[in-house]
């Protein structure tokens, strides 16, 4: 019996063959992003927007305990920056959610960094996936224009991932339609690469 771990051998896949690793990785992101909303539109009959909005939130105080700032959280929930704020105004409660898992992040030094931190890259990976162009997803994970390219370039697994989260999205838009930036496709509001870029990423 082989001592080697199922990761090493992952690692052995990605390194010969990083392209292919990476749509598989790509995929299953894919694939569970389809499963979520399938099992939403499966409840959405009983499921009421007050229950569908605490999910949200919930995801969005998630993203803020792993070190992202609030474009990152807005992502995260599928939902616009201004919506975001406009939660955090009328819901002390959430805001002090956000505040503590942000300050709870920082305590445990976790760092919002795409390079070291797997639940980051996924907040990138999946805003390309829903069409968000390369630099407003790196801006959403407060990663500068100059440095994402650089790790993009410099790191051939991120550069696989990245290249192919681009490949699908544009395999998933029907021929002749304009590519928009447009994420989660939540039921009130819609998370363009204007409002991505243009939050503080601070929460």
């Amino acid at each position: 019996m082989s001592d080697r771990s199922a990761g090493d051998a992952e690692g052995d896949a990605a390194g010969e063959r990083p392209d292919a690793w990476a749509e598989a990785v790509v995929a299953g992101l894919d694939a569970a992003k389809a499963a979520e909303r399938a099992l939403a539109d499966a409840l959405r009959p009983a499921m009421s927007l007050k229950e569908e909005k605490a999910q949200r939130r919930a995801e969005a105080v998630r993203a803020a305990a792993m070190g992202l700032g609030a474009a990152g959280c807005a992502s995260a929930a599928g939902v616009s920056g201004r919506l975001l704020e406009s939660w955090r105004a009328e819901d002390p409660v959430f805001d002090a959610a956000l505040s503590a898992a942000r300050s709870l992040a920082h305590v445990h030094d976790v760092v919002p960094d795409v390079t070291t931190n797997p639940a980051v890259l996924r907040v990138a990976l999946e805003a390309i996936l829903s069409g968000v162009p390369f630099v407003a997803a790196g801006a959403l994970v407060g990663v500068k224009r100059d440095t994402f390219y650089r790790l993009r370039r410099g790191n051939p697994r991120l550069g696989a991932l990245f290249g192919a989260a681009q490949s699908m999205r544009r395999r998933s838009v029907p021929p002749g339609r304009k590519r928009k930036a447009d994420l989660k496709g939540y039921r009130l509001v819609r998370l363009d690469a204007a409002d991505a870029v243009g939050v503080d990423p601070d929460v």
